[in-house]
């Protein structure tokens, strides 16, 4: 695993952490202020569990794929659909446990954070994607 992280993978990893983070920052504040202006009911544990988790998710989803993204280059795409529905799948559990029954304002709650996450990851795992360095029998055709 020598060179994982170039100074190339490390700018954009700290790119993606920061523009990440700031909008996961600004859509919570967003979608907060939404529910308590319009006096919808939701579950502020879910809320805030679901925007915690997404953002910690994509983090450690985005570090493996940059990891394995010259080992596997052929497998990225599945790697991130699995990790996709690894996160679902694993909330949908944590909310089952919890004994919280999933309705349209729950679904909403974690699918506004997961769609954040996931438009960000696709963008910047393709950069990525694009910038890696092959060598003449490994070239993508």
């Amino acid at each position: 695993m020598n060179n994982v992280f170039d100074s190339k993978t490390l700018q954009s990893l700290s790119r993606f952490l920061i523009l990440f983070i700031g909008i996961l920052v600004v859509g919570y504040f967003i979608h907060s202020q939404t529910i308590q202006y319009f006096s919808f009911h939701s579950n502020t544990y879910i809320l805030d569990l679901s925007y915690l988790f997404n953002g910690a998710f994509t983090v450690v989803l985005f570090l493996i794929i940059i990891v394995f993204r010259k080992k596997f280059k052929d497998q990225i795409g599945f790697i991130f659909m699995a990790g996709s529905l690894i996160k679902l799948g694993i909330f949908a559990a944590i909310t089952k446990m919890g004994g919280v029954e999933i309705d349209k304002t729950i679904f909403l709650d974690f699918f506004i954070p997961y769609v954040i996450s996931v438009v960000l990851e696709v963008y910047y795992i393709s950069k990525i994607l694009k910038n890696t360095q092959y060598t003449d029998n490994q070239q993508i055709k």
